[in-house]
C-alpha cells in the first residue's frame, strides 16, 4: 500500500518550523559590482535554512512552493537606474485561513476563537518583514491536499514528527517553534497533569535541557546530556507529583520554557562572567543536595567567590563587571589547582537522581528565581 502522505511531505512540513525567526527586510536594494566579479544572486524564493541538529527530520531537497491564491514573490531586473524590489504578497483572509484550518488539523486541536485571534495577529504583525513566516506558510497551504489524503495513522505519524520537531526547536533556542507548539500543548488531551496551569511536555522537556545546563555549568565541562531517558523521567516524576506542587511553584514551572530562552540570550551572554559564577554558585547550592558528585566542585566555587568577596584589598562590592572577571581570571590558577584535587568525572547519569530528587524545586524555581530576581552584588 502506498501512503498517501510521503516522507517527502512529512519532512518538508517539519522543515516549516525551521523558517521562524529569520527577518528579512521587505525590500531589499543591492547596489551593482564596481568591477567585474562572478557573482551568485541568492534566489529570492528558496526558504531560508538555519543550523539544526544532525536528528532532526529534513528534506533532502525544498523546493519552494506558493499556494493558489497567493501571489508569488516577484522581483524587478536590475539596471543602474532600476534596482531589484522585492515585492511582498499580500497576506489574504483566504490564506490566513487555509494556514489556521490546515495546522489544526495538522496537530489535531481546535483552535479556539482566541487561539485564532492570536495566529490572525501573529501573522498580520509579521507578514512584511518576516521572510521565514511568510515561507511558512507558503509551504504548509502547498502541502493541504496530501495532509486531506492521508489516513488517520498517517496523520498521527505527520503529527508527532513535526511536534518533536518543535519541541527540539525550543530546546535550541527558537522562541517562534515554542509560540506554535502552545497550541497543542494548550489541548487538554495533551497535557501530563492538569492544574492551573496544566504541566505540559514542553515544561519537562526544558525541565530536563535545563538540568543539565546547570550541572554541567557546575562542573564546568559538559558530563550531563539531556537524552530521552532523562526527558521521560523527568516528564514521570513531575506528572506524579504535579497535584502536590504549590501553585506559584507551578506557574514558574510554565513560565520555564519563555524564561529560560530569554536568560540564555540576555542575561547569561550579557551580565558579565562575574555573574554566571555568582550563578554557578547559586545552582551548585540548589542542586548539591541531590546530586553527590556535584559537591566538591560546588563548594571550591562557594569558596572562591567568598574569598573574594572576603578580601579588603579586592572590593569586590565596588568592582564593576571588567574588574571583577580580573579578579577572577586573577583567582583561576588556585582555583583550578583545587579542582584537581576533585575525583575525576567523565559523565553523569541524571536520570539516577530524578526519583530522589524535588524536581519542581530544584529546577522550576532555579533558573526563573535567579535570573530576574537575583541582584548579585
Amino acid at each position: 500500500m502506498t501512503s498517501s502522505i510521503n516522507l517527502g511531505a512529512i519532512a518538508l512540513l517539519c522543515a516549516t518550523s525551521l523558517t521562524f525567526g529569520i527577518v528579512a527586510p521587505a525590500a531589499t536594494v543591492t547596489p551593482p559590482p564596481k568591477t567585474p566579479t562572478k557573482t551568485t544572486l541568492p534566489n529570492q524564493n528558496t526558504v531560508p535554512t538555519r543550523s539544526v541538529p544532525t536528528n532532526q527530520i529534513l528534506p533532502s531537497k525544498v523546493t519552494p512552493v506558493i499556494p493558489v491564491g497567493t501571489p508569488p514573490i516577484t522581483t524587478q531586473p536590475a539596471t543602474v537606474n532600476n534596482l531589484p524590489l522585492v515585492i511582498v504578497p499580500t497576506l489574504t483572509p483566504v490564506t490566513l485561513k487555509r494556514f489556521t484550518n490546515l495546522y489544526a488539523q495538522v496537530l489535531a486541536v481546535k483552535f479556539t476563537p482566541n487561539q485564532q485571534a492570536r495566529i490572525s495577529q501573529r501573522l498580520s504583525r509579521e507578514w512584511m518583514t518576516n521572510l521565514g513566516l511568510r515561507n511558512t506558510v507558503a509551504q504548509t497551504i502547498a502541502l493541504e491536499p496530501q495532509i486531506l489524503r492521508g489516513t488517520p495513522a498517517e496523520r498521527t505519524q505527520l503529527q508527532a514528527k513535526v511536534v518533536g520537531n518543535l519541541r527540539q526547536q525550543v530546546l535550541d533556542g527558537d522562541a517562534d517553534a515554542l509560540w506554535l507548539v502552545s497550541f497543542y500543548d494548550a489541548a487538554p488531551k495533551n497535557w501530563l497533569a492538569p492544574g492551573q496551569p496544566p504541566l505540559t511536555r514542553m515544561t519537562s522537556d526544558m525541565s530536563a535541557e535545563v538540568l543539565s545546563f546547570m550541572v554541567n555549568e557546575v562542573m564546568g565541562k559538559p558530563v550531563a546530556s539531556s537524552d530521552l531517558k532523562l526527558k521521560d523521567a523527568i516528564a514521570a516524576k513531575l506528572t506524579t507529583e504535579y497535584a502536590r506542587i504549590p501553585g506559584s511553584t507551578k506557574q514558574e514551572l510554565s513560565r520555564l520554557p519563555a524564561n529560560w530562552l530569554r536568560f540564555k540570550e540576555n542575561d547569561w551572554v550579557r551580565r558579565g562572567e562575574d555573574f554566571r559564577e555568582q550563578m554557578r554558585v547559586h545552582w551548585g547550592e540548589n542542586l548539591e543536595a541531590y546530586i553527590p558528585e556535584l559537591r566538591g566542585m560546588s563548594k571550591l566555587r562557594r569558596d572562591r567567590i567568598a574569598k573574594l568577596k572576603a578580601d579588603p584589598k579586592i572590593q569586590w562590592g565596588r568592582m564593576n563587571a571588567v574588574q571583577r572577571k580580573a579578579a577572577l581570571r586573577t583567582s583561576d590558577l588556585a582555583f583550578q589547582t583545587s579542582v584537581r584535587t576533585l575525583a575525576p568525572i567523565k559523565t553523569l547519569q541524571l536520570s539516577n537522581y530524578i526519583n530522589t530528587m524535588q524536581v519542581a524545586s530544584a529546577i522550576g524555581n532555579s533558573p526563573t528565581r535567579y535570573s530576574l530576581r537575583l541582584k548579585v552584588k
